[in-house]
């Protein structure tokens, strides 16, 4: 066993004994720094790597790794050393995961805001109150709305279930930050549909949905690398991922 794959071994156990992904993420982020860039890549790298094979304590370290990468340490300059050396060792899912491409389809520059007449006059504030709401009927007005706070209030709602969630992860056009909110929704990125909803959805940052990848079950993959409407570097990454669980992707 490397240096680095010890290293990486012993922040993995310590991390697993964090149940919340943002306090995995900040300590993570309290063990890398001081570190080079290179050391940094390395640790990422291997990271990724034991998280392909679904050993349990480096899911959860993968699981911290978006959270982390928009900590104070990863500053701009930062992201690009970092990906410099990512790219001079080859470590193509580090790589990816700095890139910061833009989804395959955009949502409209000025959307409309709320279709439904009763919220088109309301206030982002006020819409964010009615998410609180008890009422089945007004929640589901707002699940096209394209503010991130109104949405980030919705997923806090105990009313909602997860055919609720489908729907506003499916939703075409959306806006990407709307997709962002649910991937940081610690309650909802947890269930299996909602992550190969967001995956498909062509609105989805490539960043996400190329993280979520890996805890795709095969036949799914395989779906993925069909999709027409998907960014590049999601298919590619999924035709990857099958080629290394199961050999040649036909």
């Amino acid at each position: 066993m490397s240096g680095v794959e010890e290293k990486t071994e012993a922040l993995v156990l310590l991390l697993s004994g964090v149940s919340d992904r943002k306090l995995r993420a900040a300590s993570l982020e309290g063990k890398l720094s001081g570190m080079g860039m290179e050391e940094i890549a390395s640790i990422l790298n291997h990271i990724c790597q034991k998280a392909k094979l679904r050993e349990l304590p480096y899911l959860k370290a993968y699981h911290a790794l978006p959270e982390l990468l928009r900590s104070p340490i990863f500053t701009r300059e930062a992201v690009l050393e970092l990906r410099a050396a990512a790219r001079q060792r080859d470590y193509v899912e580090v790589f990816r995961m700095l890139l910061g491409l833009p989804p395959q389809k955009l949502p409209p520059l000025d959307p409309d805001g709320p279709e439904d007449p009763f919220l088109k006059d309301l206030t982002p504030g006020h819409r964010k109150s009615l998410a609180k709401s008890t009422k089945m009927n007004i929640l589901r007005k707002l699940f096209k709305d394209q503010e991130p706070a109104v949405i980030r209030s919705l997923l806090l709602n105990p009313r909602l279930t997860e055919s609720e969630i489908l729907k506003i992860a499916s939703l075409k056009p959306t806006s990407p930050r709307v997709l962002e909110e649910i991937f940081r929704s610690h309650k909802w990125i947890a269930r299996y549909r909602v992550k190969k909803a967001l995956v498909c959805n062509p609105y989805c940052p490539p960043s996400i949905a190329v993280h979520l990848l890996k805890l795709l079950l095969l036949s799914d993959l395989r779906e993925i690398t069909k999709f027409e409407d998907l960014h590049p570097a999601v298919k590619e990454a999924a035709h990857q991922l099958l080629a290394e669980r199961c050999g040649k992707v036909d």
